[in-house]
């Protein structure tokens, strides 16, 4: 069940970068920051590259394949997540090209942050889905040679925040953010309230 600890670490590392993003729009939009597009890029390549293109369709085809196997009266959560993943890419796709609007304009800020703000709170509700409703019908339904594959397939993530192995970019994506964003997501100075 090594999965369940890597998924959850992974859900950290995604909501970390996708509230480090809403962190610097609120940062550019009350003054307090210019935009840095080298860092806006690098966060969405984060986003593209990790949880759309490695972790969701891992979940689709290895940890939601196994439990649908085992529990069939899983199915409509399952399918209903297996559609959110399908939904986020699709959103994330808006959200990039509500960025590319940005960056060309700057005057189009207020509706990229609230594409943020929305895609934000998509992930976050998926997320919960699936440590409140999946996880724990795993833990109790799959038996250990799932696990086994499970297992073997989310170790193989190569995650650069979590660190199977870190690759030096990514790194130095997470440490900026780390160092700009305030407690309790960063070690950076208090937000200005």
């Amino acid at each position: 069940m090594k999965a369940i600890a890597i998924i959850q670490d992974e859900h950290r590392a995604i909501t970390a970068v996708i509230e480090g993003l809403r962190h610097l729009l609120e940062e550019i939009r009350a003054g307090r920051m210019s935009p840095d597009h080298t860092l806006l890029r690098a966060l969405f390549g984060y986003i593209e590259q990790f949880p759309e293109r490695l972790h969701h369709p891992k979940e689709d085809e290895f940890l939601f394949a196994r439990l649908r196997d085992r529990r069939p009266d899983a199915a409509p959560v399952l399918d209903a997540l297996h559609r959110e993943h399908e939904v986020g890419r699709e959103r994330f796709v808006e959200l990039k090209a509500a960025y590319e609007r940005y960056a060309a304009d700057p005057a189009s800020l207020e509706p990229f942050q609230e594409g943020v703000e929305r895609y934000s709170h998509f992930h976050w509700k998926h997320m919960r889905r699936e440590e409140d409703e999946v996880l724990p019908m795993a833990r109790e339904a799959l038996l250990p040679e799932d696990w086994a594959a499970i297992d073997a397939a989310f170790a193989s993530n190569n995650d650069p925040v979590v660190g199977v192995p870190a690759q030096k970019a990514f790194r130095e994506l997470f440490r900026r953010l780390v160092a700009i964003m305030p407690p309790p997501y960063g070690v950076g100075p208090e937000a200005h309230r």
